[in-house]
């Protein structure tokens, strides 16, 4: 498929590419990273990105959100596949030497924020780049036979940056009305794949411990809905995922009001994880947060108040790289207790 460098995406034609009617897509995922050059060279060089906005952050406005200790600061950029609005990055180096690494385990038996999804455009190619760049390739790319209805994509997991697990997926079907068709069309009616043969963050995965109450959170608080429910078992997905022989798990896919930006809610069904979630916060490194515009911040929290959960840093006015002075707020989902940045769309 050509490659496009276009700033903006052109207008689509009315088809039915399977959108949500509702609900707010993953604005960004917020990586804590080691050093902020070295990530950004990464995510531009390899996955196509460009940065938006950069700057230094500090005061206490920043250190309450994140709960830093006074006089801390930290170095912000914003990265996004041409401009889409939708699966950014929020890369953010904070200072500090007592910095910790998030996933301090192999694999991805944990609960908490896992991995960023990036559609490719030849996943053969584009791991054989990602691994002469040091990030190791779990197995083989292999294909996920879906059923006629969903498709066949392909798919890999690789060690990315900053103990971030990154995920390429090929999509390609059999069927002409396979769902995977729509995200294809959308694709190409929507500016094709990037300079490096990638796209945004398409889904994110958060794996959770309480999958009702998880649901709950992602469907009335940010408004998502189900695209896609299954359960996953078997020998490949055993070694795609790295989980033990027997293993079952409940995956099910949320999407906001864009083709990109989706919500993978993984929930293992009868295997043990590791509880990362404590580990990932300011100033560590890795996965921290996931981010939401979301339309109305005070119904937002009053939600997220119903539902229980824990309000990690309440609204308060923060200047944001790329996005200018808005009102925002962490809390966690009570499925997992993960960090989610609610931001105040203007």
């Amino acid at each position: 498929m050509t490659h496009h460098d276009a700033t903006t995406r052109p207008a689509v034609a009315a088809t039915d590419y399977g959108m949500a009617p509702s609900g707010s897509p993953l604005y960004a995922a917020t990586i804590g990273v080691e050093d902020l050059a070295r990530s950004i060279a990464f995510y531009r060089d390899e996955m196509g990105f460009d940065v938006l906005d950069r700057r230094r952050m500090a005061g206490p406005a920043f250190e309450a959100h994140w709960r830093l200790p006074r006089g801390a600061t930290g170095d912000v950029a914003v990265l996004a596949d041409r401009g889409c609005e939708a699966g950014r990055l929020v890369l953010v180096q904070f200072d500090g030497e007592e910095r910790q690494v998030v996933r301090n385990i192999a694999g991805q038996r944990f609960f908490g924020l896992v991995n960023l999804n990036f559609y490719s455009d030849d996943i053969l190619a584009h791991t054989a780049r990602l691994e002469a760049r040091g990030c190791r390739a779990w197995s083989e790319p292999v294909v996920h036979e879906m059923g006629a209805t969903v498709g066949e994509p392909i798919e890999v997991m690789l060690d990315g940056p900053d103990s971030v697990i990154l995920n390429l997926i090929q999509l390609q079907a059999r069927d002409p009305q396979a769902r995977i068709r729509r995200t294809m069309a959308w694709i190409a009616d929507s500016g094709g794949y990037n300079r490096c043969g990638t796209t945004p963050v398409a889904t994110s995965q958060h794996c959770v411990s309480d999958y009702a109450r998880a649901m709950a959170f992602n469907m009335k608080v940010m408004g998502m809905s189900v695209r896609n429910d299954v359960e996953l078992a078997g020998a490949m997905m055993e070694r795609f995922m790295q989980y033990p022989p027997g293993a079952r798990t409940r995956d099910t896919y949320l999407q906001g009001t864009h083709i990109f930006g989706k919500i993978a809610i993984n929930h293992p069904l009868n295997f043990a994880c590791v509880d990362l979630v404590p580990r990932a916060v300011a100033p560590n490194i890795g996965y921290l947060a996931q981010s939401f515009r979301v339309p109305d911040l005070g119904a937002s929290l009053a939600a997220a108040n119903a539902l229980g959960a824990e309000v990690f840093s309440p609204a308060i006015e923060l200047e944001l790289p790329a996005l200018g002075r808005v009102t925002t707020a962490l809390v966690r989902n009570p499925g997992s207790g993960a960090l989610h940045e609610l931001i105040q769309m203007a």
